[in-house]
C-alpha cells in the first residue's frame, strides 16, 4: 500500500461471534442460539472485551509501530467462525 511514510498502518481485526454492543440484536436470535449448539464446541460465545479490546489498545499503541499489513484472528475457541452467518442483521 505504501502509506507508512506518513505514518499510516493498515490491519485488521477477524472475530467469531462474540457478545459485544455491535452484535447484541443478532445474539438475542433463537435461530442463532440454535447454530451456536451445533456449530461452537464450548455451545457459547465469547465477550469482546478482553480478546478484542487488548488487541485494539495494542494496535493504537506505539509499541506496535511496525505492525502493519496484518489481520488478526479472534475467536472464543476454535471453529467458532461460523460460515454463511451475517455480521449484521436487519430487524
Amino acid at each position: 500500500m505504501g502509506k507508512g511514510g506518513y505514518k499510516i498502518r493498515v490491519n485488521s481485526i477477524s472475530s467469531g461471534l462474540s457478545k459485544s454492543e455491535i452484535m447484541q440484536g443478532l445474539m438475542q436470535k433463537d435461530w442463532l442460539s440454535n447454530v451456536a449448539q451445533k456449530t461452537v464446541p464450548s455451545r457459547t460465545f465469547g465477550t469482546a472485551d478482553p480478546a478484542s479490546t487488548s488487541l485494539v489498545r495494542y494496535l493504537i499503541h506505539e509499541s506496535s509501530e511496525y505492525v502493519t499489513g496484518n489481520d488478526f484472528i479472534v475467536e472464543e475457541d476454535a471453529g467458532a467462525t461460523v460460515p454463511g452467518v451475517p455480521l449484521f442483521s436487519s430487524p
